[in-house]
């Protein structure tokens, strides 16, 4: 026969060496009861990690689509927002050249008007989203439009000057002007003018930006264009329009050529008016397709999570039962060794 050696010693280490389980399993508890997730969800799960892994993995990507989406959002806002203050500015302007009734009398005020409107559509087409050029396409990272002082102010006025052989200090203002024909005109502007808001005439004196749009994705299947540039049809028309104004609208020139001049740019506004309402229809429609895409993804998160919830999550009541189950064994392990420590063999003798 065996017998066991029992002493203090034995009984108080007993309840303690279980006391780094106990407490391991009251964390545990207690973190599920918190979370409503599983503490160790690769042991709890084994092999059926792996789905749990990927559709944590799609859901990150998903979001990530959704949170950019929203800042290409918002720069579509952007751009739409200055699109209609283009829009205006040109229907204002229209507005003003047909409420003409004296065209002689009144050219030199729509001279003013013209520069003024060519001023406010460069500076439109130069605003950013704080990171980059919404006109610039490809080249956002680049102001998209010289100022009209800044170099086509002086090509103009050279190839004004030297077509008609006016004062190259200051064309517009030579009172030969006056002797110009409209037949004369008419083929400048065709010619010699219309070549400035043409490649190359376009890109070497007034814009840098790039003709190709920037594209977003916008789901993992789907990519849409973003924005527009300042090389676009109705962009140039605006700015001839304008600049055909602000310099021949403030010369001395009279009659026929006078009224072929104002019929000219009110046909170039009517044509890039309708141009910009295009552009903006086509950046609607970017925005109803991110509208669709994000309806869809989130879904798609939605039922993502109703997987892993069910992958992941646990019981809170049962969650609740162990977490007390867990507090009174270590309370009366606590109570056990204290009990033992206070044992003498002097309350024996």
């Amino acid at each position: 026969m065996h017998s066991s050696f029992i002493s203090t010693l034995t009984l108080n280490n007993s309840p303690r060496a279980a006391l780094p389980r106990l407490q391991s399993e009251l964390a545990k508890a207690s973190q599920e009861l918190t979370t409503g997730r599983r503490a160790d969800i690769g042991r709890d799960l084994g092999v059926g990690i792996g789905e749990n892994l990927t559709l944590r993995r799609d859901q990150t990507s998903l979001q990530s689509l959704i949170d950019g989406n929203a800042a290409t959002e918002a720069s579509l806002d952007r751009t739409q927002t200055a699109l209609d203050d283009i829009r205006g500015q040109a229907d204002s302007f229209l507005a003003a050249m047909v409420g003409i009734s004296d065209a002689n009398s009144g050219a030199r005020v729509l001279g003013a008007q013209g520069r003024a409107a060519l001023d406010a559509l460069t500076s439109t087409l130069n605003l950013t989203d704080g990171r980059r050029y919404l006109f610039g396409g490809l080249n956002s990272g680049t102001k998209p439009m010289n100022g009209f002082d800044e170099g086509p102010q002086a090509a103009l006025a050279g190839a004004f000057a030297t077509r008609f052989g006016l004062d190259p200090a200051d064309p517009w203002k030579d009172p030969a002007v006056a002797q110009i024909s409209a037949t004369d005109l008419a083929d400048f502007i065709d010619t010699t003018l219309a070549a400035a808001f043409e490649e190359p005439g376009w890109s070497a004196t007034w814009s840098d930006a790039d003709s190709e749009n920037r594209s977003a994705a916008i789901s993992t299947t789907a990519r849409v264009e973003v924005g527009a540039n300042a090389n676009e049809p109705a962009m140039r028309k605006l700015a001839m329009a304008y600049t055909m104004m602000a310099t021949l609208g403030g010369t001395d020139i009279k009659g026929d050529a006078l009224n072929m001049v104002l019929d000219r740019t009110r046909s170039l506004l009517g044509s890039a008016i309708s141009g910009v309402t295009d552009i903006s229809t086509r950046i609607g429609s970017a925005q109803s397709r991110i509208a669709a895409a994000d309806t869809l993804m989130r879904g798609a998160i939605d039922a993502t999570d109703r997987r892993l919830n069910a992958l992941e999550g646990i019981d809170p009541a049962e969650a609740k039962t162990r977490f007390d189950t867990m507090t009174t064994q270590i309370e009366m392990s606590y109570s056990l060794t204290s009990r033992i420590l206070k044992l003498s063999i002097m309350d024996y003798v």
